[in-house]
């Protein structure tokens, strides 16, 4: 079979996709991936090439893109719609709202993809796969989630050479990678959350790869395909100390590139940043999300604002640049909370403080709380098509001051790395100047060519593009 992934014009490499094509190529199937945005004509590839499968990983706002290229693209010729990703994970009923969807797919996909191709390929009845939601002769399918597979090493490493014929990741020279799946933290707006609960009873949430599996692959993509630097995706990278101390010892001695990673500030201490330096840690994702202690209990991040400060200096001392996580508009949060923010931001010292808007996704604790506030805005008692493909651009909140606090998240980075903005009141009469195309427009430009500036200097490099890295 012959499946056709879609992805959007984006330099960060897209391993969940990557993943898939392995284990597909190694049961004999054709991938390619078509770029959203890019270049190429996705109209002449589907009638060319004739893909059996036309698939992507989308998140909530984006799902509203895919099926728009979906819909338009099976007016030339048939093929099984597959959606993946978070929104199709949290509202798998996706595929009930757009009746062009075939295959809404929760969690993990790699085995559940395996043998969904193998019963479509071989005549079988392909509706019970579990993890897949299936719309088979006008009826849709509904099945379990699977166990997940504790042994990640098991898995083939991710397919490069999807990605590497494309000059959009050829040309990058940072290569991505991922150490461990899952999260041990309940964060109420994050998806790792919602996604361990779908999982509740079905094996270990948090499993890693061994230390030589990783470096193994390391290597290999450096060796054959080059990159100056590694990011690794994780979504805490320090999470097991013991695990982080041999990888310190194997990676440096192995590899020797600098690397990026994602940390938590409780799990950083003097240790921790030294084995980070040590290894060749070169900056981080940290996130402060909100200095009130109140909305911090809220979103399940209950720790003192000392323990980020620790952080911060931890890793300041140790050179290890920082880009500090951040979120406005947190429901039942003011724009004093946010301001607040800023002044954290400000004594913490990260190299760019970064901070998007709180979206109510799908699935998340914090957006039932939203809910249960009067805080969304309902349409037909779904709001999801309202969120917007990128989370800093607006907000769909019931919020006091919401222009002024979608206006302070394009200044925020700026103001963090240069006070006198804010402590001299400029930020204030800048948040509150009229709210019009071309002031955001304006405001924009100044976010992106920060943003640009900020990333060539936390992953040493000059960047192709100043999109979101940490997607």
């Amino acid at each position: 079979m012959k499946f056709l992934f879609l992805y959007w014009n984006h330099p960060v490499e897209p391993l969940g996709l990557m993943y898939l094509s392995s284990v597909l190529k190694e049961k004999g199937h054709q991938t390619r991936i078509g770029v959203i945005g890019g270049d190429e004509d996705l109209g002449h590839i589907n009638a060319a090439w004739k893909p059996d499968v036309v698939a992507a990983s989308v998140m909530t706002g984006s799902h509203v893109d895919f099926m728009e290229i979906v819909s338009r693209l099976k007016k030339t010729r048939p093929f099984i719609a597959m959606m993946g990703g978070s929104h199709p994970t949290f509202h798998p009923e996706v595929i009930e709202e757009y009746p062009e969807l075939d295959v809404a797919v929760q969690g993990e996909a790699e085995e559940s993809i395996r043998e969904f191709a193998a019963a479509v390929q071989e005549g079988r009845d392909p509706t019970a796969v579990p993890n897949l939601w299936v719309r088979w002769n006008g009826r849709v399918h509904r099945n379990p989630m699977r166990d997940l597979n504790e042994d990640i090493d098991s898995l083939p490493f991710p397919d490069r050479e999807i990605v590497y014929e494309h000059d959009l990741w050829k040309r990058q020279p940072i290569r991505h990678f991922i150490a461990c799946r899952g999260c041990a933290y309940r964060c109420t707006y994050c998806f790792n959350n919602a996604i361990a609960d779908i999982y509740k009873g079905k094996g270990r949430w948090v499993r890693w790869r061994s230390v030589e599996n990783v470096v193994r692959e390391v290597k290999d993509v450096i060796g054959r395909h080059g990159g100056k630097f590694v990011y690794f995706q994780d979504d805490i990278f320090i999470m097991d100390k013991t695990w982080l101390a041999e990888f310190a010892a194997l990676y440096s001695k192995e590899v020797g590139l600098p690397f990026h990673c994602h940390v938590r500030p409780n799990l950083v201490d003097e240790r921790s940043a030294r084995l980070l330096k040590e290894a060749g840690c070169y900056s981080v994702h940290m996130a402060l999300e909100t200095a009130d202690d109140g909305l911090r209990k809220l979103i399940e991040r209950d720790m003192p604002k000392e323990t980020i400060l620790s952080a911060s200096r931890a890793l300041n001392s140790n050179g290890i640049r920082i880009m500090m996580q951040n979120i406005l508009g947190l429901p039942t949060s003011t724009l004093r909370n946010d301001f607040e923010t800023l002044e954290m931001n400000i004594a913490c010292r990260p190299l760019y403080a970064w901070c998007s808007l709180f979206q109510p996704y799908p699935g998340l604790e914090l957006t039932r709380y939203a809910r249960g506030k009067g805080l969304l805005e309902e349409k037909d008692g779904n709001s999801f098509d309202d969120i917007g493909k990128k989370f800093f651009e607006a907000s769909i909140l019931k919020l006091e001051n919401k222009k002024e606090r979608e206006f302070l998240q394009k200044w925020f980075a700026l103001a963090a790395a240069y006070p006198i903005l804010y402590r001299s009141g400029l930020l204030g009469l800048l948040i509150r100047a009229p709210d019009v195309p071309a002031v955001r427009k304006a405001y924009h430009w100044v976010y992106d060519k920060f943003r640009k500036h900020r990333d060539s200097q936390l992953y040493g490099l000059e960047l192709e593009s100043a999109n979101e890295m940490e997607d």
